[in-house]
């Protein structure tokens, strides 16, 4: 009896630790494969979706289009086109822009996030970024998903043997031993499974984690390049560390503010149209720009560059192609 469990314990531990093994290699495998050949400097938008995903690209726009005096942010998050500004040629810009317009002219800032987030604009960005190997495509990572699953399982199954050994009282001689094989291994699968699992939702390839990372060396946070060109003194910081490098409090206050009407509709699903990294949970180099607000605000954490910014902070839940993850 104590044999025939050891065995068990033994198999068991055995497959946990080659599964997992696998599944990191796997990941690896596929993260590597795929070389950016990224051809000039990313643009500000290109590096705020690496930084945070498509949050992080619309607080940039409405960030950049406010300090440029294009759109007008008051009191309450109520966000306003400025007469006479001039139609933007970037995509994401010009969404903002066109956002606005179709509103009359203004619209709560949530409101403006979220139609942008449905937009054409931050789609194209993404298969942009995901044709140069920046970002992991849709199902490269299944199989190690499904190793990821198996990996679960083993585990479950090590704990239901280690509860069978404590039930049978088989805890003399090599009963002791299979009692200590089925418990670490049980403890390192289930270890190895949550490490995987954070790993897996991460949405850049190691080419993107490249370009970001040498983004963060030549952007020093917290530095205020004295340019005239808002997109890098301005646009650049933005994107790399949220809505805190426009260096106007004020303006950050109004600007992470949502509705709760758009946060709750982007909870359940509705904030765009799935798009292949548009899945429930990726995160980004620097995580999104709201910790679980979704698109719209209720005033809550917002894009500061501190909490909200901390890695691997997710998407959230299946909010389209506006999500990102």
């Amino acid at each position: 009896m104590e044999f025939s469990l050891f065995v068990i314990a033994c198999v068991v531990g055995l497959v946990i630790l080659s599964t997992a093994l696998t599944v990191r290699r796997e990941h690896r495998r596929v993260r590597s494969a795929m070389a950016g050949h990224y051809g000039g400097p990313p643009n500000p938008y290109e590096l705020a979706y690496l930084a945070g995903g498509p949050r992080r690209v619309i607080n940039t726009a409405l960030g950049l289009l406010a300090r440029a005096g294009v759109i007008r942010v008051s009191r309450g998050g109520h966000t306003s086109l400025v007469a006479g500004a001039k139609p933007s040629p970037d995509p994401i810009e010009h969404a903002v822009m066109e956002a606005l317009h179709l509103r009359g002219g203004s619209a709560p800032v949530g409101e403006v996030r979220r139609a942008v987030a449905e937009g054409r604009g931050v789609e194209s960005l993404r298969y942009r970024l995901l044709g140069l190997g920046l970002l992991v495509p849709e199902g490269a990572l299944d199989h190690a998903q499904a190793l990821l699953s198996r990996l679960q399982i083993a585990s479950i199954i090590e704990v239901i043997v280690v509860a069978g050994i404590l039930l049978a009282g088989a805890t003399g001689g090599l009963g002791t031993f299979a009692l200590l094989v089925g418990m670490i291994s049980a403890i390192g699968g289930f270890s190895a499974y949550s490490r995987q699992r954070r790993a897996l939702r991460d949405a850049l390839s190691n080419a993107g984690h490249q370009v970001l990372a040498s983004a963060r060396e030549a952007h020093v946070r917290g530095s205020r390049p004295l340019v005239p060109d808002l997109a890098f003194a301005v646009g650049i910081p933005v994107a790399l560390y949220g809505l805190s490098e426009l260096n106007e409090p004020g303006l950050e206050e109004e600007l992470q503010r949502q509705t709760a009407g758009a946060a709750n509709s982007c909870a359940t699903g509705s904030c765009g149209g799935g798009g292949s990294n548009s899945g429930d949970g990726l995160s980004f180099g620097g995580g999104g720009d709201f910790g679980s607000g979704g698109w719209g605000d209720s005033g809550g954490s917002g894009d500061s560059g501190g909490s909200s910014d901390g890695g691997g902070s997710s998407c959230g839940s299946s909010c389209g192609s506006g999500c990102g993850g």
